[in-house]
């Protein structure tokens, strides 16, 4: 087997039509046929069948594209990183992230980032817990950067904490609760509460919160919204409070929109951290990246 086959395979996979797969890798459609036949040749297995009329991937073709896509995406990090050897201030970093961090920590981070490294180009790539953790397996990124609460292999992965993530009670500036310095959780149990629907990361931690002090879900009148900006723009619009990271209201809170109380339960904080294979060497330029890292705490 060789590059060219697994680049078919993986662009075939994707498709799951030759003639498309022939028109993406330039070349004919029995070119790519050939290079399929051969791989599977080599591995003694069949990748793809067709049912239907209509190409699919075998359970064997499923299992061997996540090693296929980990050679290529290793491959392609081994020949940046030799680049960035002759110009460390060159190059391509990959970054995953969650959410939260790629909307509200992120892109500061990256314009001081570009102002110090202008040749360095910067891809941020923010999905779901499930798929960061995928395509980190898969080396698409160097590193990715991620809630603490999100489980980590640390037995695979090196997981470093750089940012402490206060979370804050929030509500409009009209509310009762506005002109408070701190309040307790308990404060609000009549209080309808936006929090993010089931299967959420970050509901999931504030509800493991409310519990340790002694509050069930049941006993808040809970109204769910899918998104973390509207649920910032329900408690500007009067619809509830809530709790959420401070990062992600500072400009509310600032332009009076919003205000902030202190809990006194202090378990609402969390650490950002970011991970990365535990045997990968990171580039010049990731390297550089992450060493930034530390200073969004100030």
């Amino acid at each position: 087997m060789d590059i060219k086959q697994l680049e078919a395979f993986v662009i075939l996979s994707e498709c799951l039509s030759v003639t498309r797969a022939a028109e993406q890798l330039y070349c004919t459609q029995p070119a790519v046929s050939i290079k399929i036949r051969k791989l599977e040749e080599a591995l003694n297995a069949a990748l793809f069948e067709r049912l239907n009329n209509r190409l699919h991937l075998t359970p064997q073709g499923v299992v061997y594209r996540e090693y296929a896509l980990q050679i290529l995406n290793l491959l392609k990090q081994s020949q940046e990183h030799m680049r960035q050897f002759d110009d460390p201030a060159s190059g391509t970093v990959n970054v995953g992230s969650s959410h939260f961090c790629g909307a509200w920590l992120l892109p500061r981070l990256m314009a001081d980032f570009k102002k110090t490294y202008p040749g360095v180009n910067i891809r941020l790539g923010i999905a779901t817990t499930e798929q960061l953790s995928r395509r980190l397996a898969a080396h698409e990124y160097d590193f990715i950067i991620v809630s603490d609460y999100i489980g980590i292999d640390t037995k695979k992965y090196t997981l470093i904490n750089f940012l402490s993530d206060p979370f804050v009670l929030i509500c409009p500036p009209d509310h009762w609760l506005a002109d408070k310095q701190e309040c307790s959780i308990k404060d609000i149990l009549g209080e309808t509460f936006l929090l993010k629907p089931a299967r959420s990361a970050t509901r999931s931690f504030l509800l493991e919160n409310l519990r340790k002090v002694g509050v069930e879900p049941e006993c808040l009148r809970l109204l769910e919204i899918g998104s973390l900006e509207g649920i910032k723009q329900g408690v500007v619009y009067g619809l509830g409070v809530s709790i959420v990271s401070r990062f992600s209201v500072e400009q509310e809170i600032v332009n009076g929109q919003l205000r902030e109380i202190k809990l006194k339960e202090p378990l609402f904080s969390r650490k950002i951290s970011y991970a990365h294979h535990s045997d990968k060497l990171l580039s010049p330029a990731a390297q550089n990246f992450l060493a930034l890292l530390p200073a969004l705490e100030a």
